[in-house]
């Protein structure tokens, strides 16, 4: 069957509708796209990963962009008025390690500490870049959820 048999409604109502399927999901995002805002795009921790309590993970997250790049993490998913969450559990400057950026936040052997509390946290990722004239020099990356236990 040719495509132009299809054009001309000389098909099955069936094979219709799968070639149209196929076709739309062709213009829908990857995976991996659909998870990249203002070019950054986390790779480790992934969403809903569990940290083992006492370890200290490495955040790993590809940039495209210029900029100095941030990682925070909090207890809570809220952002504020620039689309940042907060830094209350942690916050470092990313380094470029070759075609990852990655922070892995020092770690702290008491009870309070983040990495010591089991519970759920998020993390972003961030770039300070105001080389585009834009009022908003803070171009933050997805939120992910993560998880200590």
């Amino acid at each position: 069957m040719t495509l132009a048999a299809v054009d001309r409604g000389q098909t099955d109502p069936m094979i219709r509708i799968i070639a149209l399927t196929i076709a739309l999901a062709a213009l829908l995002p990857t995976a991996a796209n659909a998870a990249t805002k203002h070019g950054i795009t986390p790779v480790q921790p992934k969403a809903n990963a569990t940290v083992p309590v006492g370890q200290s993970p490495t955040f790993k997250m590809k940039v495209r962009g210029a900029g100095s790049v941030w990682v925070h993490v909090c207890a809570s998913a809220k952002k504020d008025a620039d689309g940042l969450i907060c830094h209350e559990a942690s916050i470092g400057q990313a380094k470029k390690r070759g075609k990852y950026f990655t922070y892995t936040p020092e770690f702290f052997n008491f009870d309070g500490f983040w990495l010591n509390t089991p519970g759920t946290y998020y993390w972003q990722a961030h770039r300070i870049d105001c080389s585009n004239g834009t009022d908003d020099c803070k171009q933050e990356g997805p939120v992910v959820k993560l998880k200590v236990a």
